[in-house]
């Protein structure tokens, strides 16, 4: 939180605008001819952007309309706080979708803006009392998951092979039976 910010003070700024704010979001998401991406990384990233995206316009908007539903205007304030957060770490992610591509650093940010689009989630049950929404954001959770799934898979693939610890098994590849 910034120095003017705290949970029971929010800021000036309504909870309508709050959105991602990255000009070419729009064209980015629509855009599937990345070149360059022979990983096929980008377009789990590319879903990964869509579904926070999605996640975070419906969480507003459900927020928004729910009005005499939020528990406090702190509770909004909470939510206008986490909210704000999301814009940066899009931006994160869309500068790690350029060559060269670093798996870790797609795995990375990709996993820091799903964890500030949970953060939001999690504030927004806490502040509306909404159990109908619980079904549609968990299974855009669970989207978002099996897309970082593969991000995971990638980064981890760079690491290096390490020798056991001692004490240690020696690491056996597993098959695919």
């Amino acid at each position: 939180m910034g120095t003017t910010e705290t949970p029971s003070e929010p800021s000036e700024l309504e909870l309508d605008d709050v959105v991602i704010t990255n000009p070419h979001i729009e064209a980015i998401l629509e855009n599937e001819d990345w070149v360059e991406d022979a990983s096929g990384l980008v377009s789990h990233c590319i879903a990964i952007l869509k579904i926070c995206h999605t996640l975070t316009e419906k969480l507003v908007a459900m927020t928004m309309g729910s009005g005499a539903r939020v528990k406090s205007p702190a509770s909004l304030g909470d939510i206008i706080v986490v909210a704000k957060r999301i814009s940066p770490r899009v931006d994160d992610v869309v500068r790690s979708m350029y060559p060269p591509l670093d798996p870790k650093l797609l795995d990375a940010r990709a996993a820091a803006l799903l964890l500030s689009v949970s953060h939001l989630v999690l504030v927004t049950r806490s502040a509306c009392r909404q159990p109908a929404a619980r079904h549609w954001v968990e299974r855009s959770l669970a989207a978002a998951e099996e897309h970082m799934a593969v991000l995971r898979q990638a980064a981890m693939a760079t690491e290096p092979e390490r020798p056991p610890a001692p004490g240690e098994p020696p690491r056996q590849e597993q098959s695919a039976i």
